[in-house]
Order: structure tokens, then C-alpha cells, then sequence
């Protein structure tokens, strides 16, 4: 329990860093003396400042991918119930992130994307495992057609992740829209889905 808390130390310390101060400026010396705790200390946990951040980032928005690899391993939920909980999951992430960027300004424009690349990294490494197996469900139901599970996972998250995320290519609630219906198009055609089985990504909030 206590390395626990001073592994809870160290990402509270980084937060609290992050929130008042350059990112790229931080040090690990900074965070060490905001959390109270000797420099070694931090390196038994973490390998570099990067993991520190990774670890922050992850943390605040394990609750909602959490909820998200638990009901997608619902033996009850056909795939495509699975699919749309996938999806709440990155919208719910890229809400909270925006939520978070309303409530602590970001010091630089390259700090802020930072910040976003590296969710955008996290939130589809850590789903894409999850859409696979559930893309594989749906091609032993019958209702999916898909040679590539792992690849085809990474694109939808990857597209999904940048879409809803509206950093990289800031786009207007109209644009999304319309990204999102193609890209719903596109999965329906080429996975052999029903027409309009997929509408739940048309809904960005």
C-alpha cells in the first residue's frame, strides 16, 4: 500500500505540475520536490519523465476504458452492441480531455498537442486489443466480414480517436458529422454490415 501511495505521489505531483507549468519543461527533480520524495524514488517506478506523463494521462481516463473493456466482455452483447459501447468510450476519453483543457490552460499550442498525441496514443493502444476480439465475435456470428481484425481494429481507432479528439484537423459539428457518416458508410460496405447498423456513430454526443 505505501508504494502505491508514493507511485500516486509522483502522477499527483506531475498533474498538479502539469496544470501550472510547460510540460516540456518539467524535470524530474520538479516532480520529485513537488511530491515530497527523494529523486531514486521516482525512477523505481517510472524509466523517464514520458512514462510519468503516459501514466497521468492514462489515469485520467482509466474509469471510462475500464467501463469499456468490462461490458465489452459481456458474453450476452453481440458484437455490434459492443461496438457502440467502443465507441461512447472514445467519445466519453475525448470529452473528458476537453473538459480537462476548459478547466487548466494549456501554456503553448505544441504543449497541447503533445498532450493530445499522446491520449490519442494511449486511448488506441489500450482498445484496440478489445475491438479486435470483438470484430473476431462478430465474424463467428456471421454479422461481420473481416480478414483483418487487429489492423481494421487500428484504423477504426485511429479514425475515430482523431475525429471525435477535433485537435489535429479541427472540423465544425457539421464536418464531424459528415466524417463520421462516411466513415460509417465505409465500414458498412466494406465489412458487410447492414446498411444503417452502425448509425450509433453518427451521434457525437
Amino acid at each position: 500500500m505505501q508504494n502505491h501511495n508514493k507511485k500516486d505521489m509522483i502522477l499527483d505531483a506531475m498533474q498538479e505540475l502539469m496544470g501550472s507549468a510547460n510540460v516540456q519543461a518539467i524535470s524530474v527533480s520538479d516532480i520529485a520536490q513537488k511530491a515530497g520524495i527523494g529523486k531514486g524514488s521516482i525512477y523505481y517506478y517510472f524509466s523517464s519523465k514520458n512514462d510519468i506523463i503516459d501514466a497521468v494521462i492514462e489515469r485520467n481516463y482509466s474509469r471510462v476504458l475500464d467501463e469499456g473493456r468490462e461490458l465489452a466482455a459481456s458474453s450476452h452483447l453481440d458484437a455490434f452492441k459492443k461496438l457502440e459501447i467502443i465507441y461512447h468510450a472514445c467519445l466519453d476519453s475525448s470529452m473528458e480531455l476537453r473538459r480537462r483543457e476548459e478547466i487548466r490552460t494549456f501554456n503553448e499550442q505544441q504543449e497541447s498537442a503533445f498532450i493530445h498525441q499522446k491520449f490519442s496514443r494511449i486511448i488506441i493502444t489500450k482498445l484496440k486489443p478489445i475491438l479486435a476480439d470483438i470484430i473476431r465475435q462478430g465474424v463467428r456470428e456471421g454479422s461481420i466480414q473481416c480478414s483483418f481484425p487487429e489492423e481494421t481494429a487500428q484504423i477504426v481507432l485511429t479514425v475515430l480517436t482523431i475525429t471525435l479528439d477535433n485537435h489535429l484537423i479541427p472540423s465544425d459539428d457539421v464536418q464531424i458529422g459528415r466524417i463520421l457518416s462516411a466513415f460509417t458508410e465505409m465500414q458498412e460496405k466494406g465489412m458487410g454490415i447492414p446498411s444503417h447498423t452502425l448509425q450509433f456513430l453518427m451521434r457525437k454526443t
